[in-house]
């Protein structure tokens, strides 16, 4: 019997890893309208579009769709090709269009970024809210696209409140106790004190929520500052 190493192997570890960030397609039946592979593709997506990250429930009224990775204009061969499928919104499809980089631009980077091909965070970084690139096909995409428009940034800044969120509810009631309370407008400081108080004797979702609503609370008070 063959002893199976790929525990022991490095590079089959790290092709492990690289698999996990990107986008794995479903084995489909072929030849079938591209239409008809709308939930799979949405599926393989993660309800989420393949070029700004946007999520079905973070767009709301926004649209989603499929889009072409090479327009069908120029490739109707690959019209009903699966791997030729991206799940998209519909402002990032409708700015891409059917626009397709030459060849030699291709052989140099400048294409559209497809996360079931690239790994997101070797193309993007981030600054803030901005997305920056990390490559000539993060460059292509950012700008092609618009990847920086209001609303992504209005989104990103959002998933930072979230994120702050959840740590300061990682952190507990100690994580509460270390709000700087004196900060917070004078007509809400004794609501958060007597929400801390109360965080101090609860568990679960109470705490949870508490949590939220102080950080919530503190968000406003930054905001009206600076508006």
């Amino acid at each position: 019997m063959t002893e199976d190493t790929s525990d022991n192997d490095p590079n089959s570890t790290a092709l492990a890893v690289l698999n996990t960030n990107l986008v794995t397609r479903s084995i489909v039946e072929p030849g079938l309208p591209y239409n008809s592979y709308r939930e799979t593709l949405r599926s393989d997506f993660f309800h989420s579009c393949a070029y700004c990250t946007m999520s079905e429930a973070e767009g709301m009224a926004i649209r989603f769709t499929i889009d072409h990775y090479e327009p069908k204009n120029l490739r109707p061969d690959l019209i009903n090709v699966y791997a030729n499928l991206m799940y998209a919104c519909d402002e990032c499809n409708l700015r891409k269009g059917d626009r397709a980089p030459p060849e030699e631009a291709r052989a140099n980077g400048f294409r559209f970024f497809r996360p079931d091909h690239d790994v997101h965070c070797d193309h993007f970084g981030m600054k803030g809210v901005l997305l920056e690139p990390r490559s000539n096909t993060g460059h292509y995409s950012i700008e092609a696209i618009d990847l920086n428009r209001a609303s992504l940034r209005k989104l990103r800044q959002i998933r930072d409140r979230l994120t702050a969120c959840d740590q300061l509810v990682a952190a507990g009631v100690l994580g509460l106790r270390r709000l700087p309370i004196d900060q917070l407008p004078k007509h809400v400081k004794g609501t958060a004190a007597a929400a801390i108080a109360r965080a101090r004797t609860r568990r679960g979702g109470a705490d949870i929520w508490i949590s939220c609503w102080v950080r919530r609370t503190m968000d406003k008070a930054v905001n009206s500052q600076h508006s």
